[in-house]
């Protein structure tokens, strides 16, 4: 039976049929996974969604049923995002023909917005749900979709962190990133991940990696500007950390160290200069997440008081 597609913008969604189809569709993932366990939670995390003008829906609808959905956020100029877990389709015989097409359709409409990366991140992953993702791995990957990495999510309890502000040595300096523009953190930032072993960094062209910095470092987010540091030798950027502010508490969206000045403690000084300075500030919990194979970046964070909790592991078309 023929399944027809179309390319919803925020307006044009039934938010009603959309509650309705979620709560239904959403009741074979796992409790963690799923955008609320009522429906006004639903409608909440839908309408929030719903809120930001680059967010797509593409429905699949059979005999006007609608049976899939796919949410597609145009991330950047280049990329475009499946929102978490998606596609979510209602159970039955034909659920993984479905899923398959709607992730197909999915790249489509990338390819039709002039873009050439598709990314999702599948988050909140533990060790007893990973069954769930082997589950939808296979449909990902033959609908287009390869693996792309694994990320360790870790968390800092700095209401008990005993750590001290360190003593700055002589020649090296450190600077608030909110007194520095982007342009100038560019180039340390990107010769940082380049040399990093970064494996999503490498992945990217040069002007994704680029547009990623931006939205990363982008001054309208609101940051802990006390303790989001650039460190100095002498007039030279060699390392950066920026926290940026969430409901739930703080996050690393960017931490390194130029590796010219690599393994002689300054990626520990740094970050120790900035926890300390969060904590003092009052924040709780930060956060950050790590590549599961970078294991000298997961020691130093362990040291430093991070501890995981969950993971989140990637899928990536590319034209």
């Amino acid at each position: 039976m023929t399944v027809d597609i179309e390319i919803l913008k925020p307006e044009q969604v039934n938010i009603p049929e959309l509650v309705d189809f979620t709560m239904e569709a959403q009741e074979q993932l796992d409790e963690q996974l799923r955008n609320g366990m009522t429906k006004e939670e639903v409608e909440k995390f839908i309408r929030a969604a719903l809120k930001v003008d680059i967010f797509h829906y593409i429905f699949a609808r059979r005999q006007g049923k609608l049976i899939g959905i796919a949410g597609c956020y145009t991330f950047t100029e280049s990329m475009v995002y499946l929102d978490g877990w998606n596609p979510l389709v209602l159970p039955g015989d034909d659920y993984k023909e479905v899923f398959k097409l709607l992730v197909s359709e999915s790249i489509k409409h990338t390819q039709k917005t002039r873009r050439n990366r598709l990314e999702i991140f599948l988050m909140e992953l533990t060790d007893d749900i990973r069954g769930t993702y082997d589950r939808v791995r296979p449909l990902y990957e033959s609908a287009g979709m390869r693996r792309g990495n694994e990320w360790s999510h870790m968390v800092c309890d700095l209401t008990s962190s005993t750590l001290k502000e360190p003593e700055i040595p002589a020649g090296f300096s450190l600077k608030h990133i909110v007194e520095v523009e982007n342009d100038e953190i560019w180039p340390c930032y990107n010769t940082t991940f380049l040399s990093s072993g970064d494996r999503r960094y490498l992945d990217q062209s040069e002007a994704q990696r680029r547009e990623n910095f931006d939205d990363f470092f982008d001054r309208k987010k609101p940051i802990e500007k006390d303790a989001s540091l650039l460190l100095y030798f002498e007039d030279e950027i060699i390392g950066f950390m920026k926290i940026n502010l969430y409901d739930f508490g703080g996050f690393i969206n960017g931490v390194g160290i130029h590796p010219d000045f690599r393994r002689r403690g300054f990626a520990r000084l740094l970050m120790t200069s900035s926890l300390v300075r969060a904590a003092q500030n009052g924040m709780k919990d930060l956060i950050l997440e790590v590549d599961i194979e970078n294991h000298r970046a997961i020691a130093l964070y362990e040291q430093l008081g991070f501890k995981k909790t969950k993971g989140s592991i990637s899928h990536i078309w590319t034209a």
